[in-house]
């Protein structure tokens, strides 16, 4: 996954929008969301919100600790009498995104 966007802005005060602005943009299955459910199962569609909680530079990589919104679901066995409800609900995980200061390219890790 590459975050060039932010790259240009990383010392001003509109990183924060566009870094949140990137990864909300990325798709479910590019980010570790699936890992990160701790009350359902199955995380569905994508960022909802982003809060970078810290951000530093170290070499050649940038490193932002963020926090992020999605919405999962506790799938059952999708019998006709299964009970399980499907409503979505509230999940949250901190990341942490180390992105390459020349090309963008990013490694997402768990930061919690």
């Amino acid at each position: 996954m590459r975050l060039k966007n932010c790259l240009s802005v990383w010392e001003t005060p509109d990183f924060a929008r566009l870094f949140k602005a990137e990864v909300i943009s990325l798709g479910a299955e590019e980010l570790p969301l699936q890992q990160q459910l701790c009350r359902g199962n199955v995380a569905l569609d994508g960022v909802q919100d982003v809060m970078v909680l810290r951000r530093w530079e170290e070499g050649d990589r940038l490193h932002v600790k963020a926090g992020l919104f999605f919405r999962g679901i506790i799938a059952g066995s999708c019998c006709i009498d299964d009970p399980t409800p499907v409503e979505p609900h509230e999940e949250y995980c901190e990341l942490e995104f180390r992105i390459d200061r020349k090309t963008g390219e990013t490694e997402v890790l768990s930061a919690g």
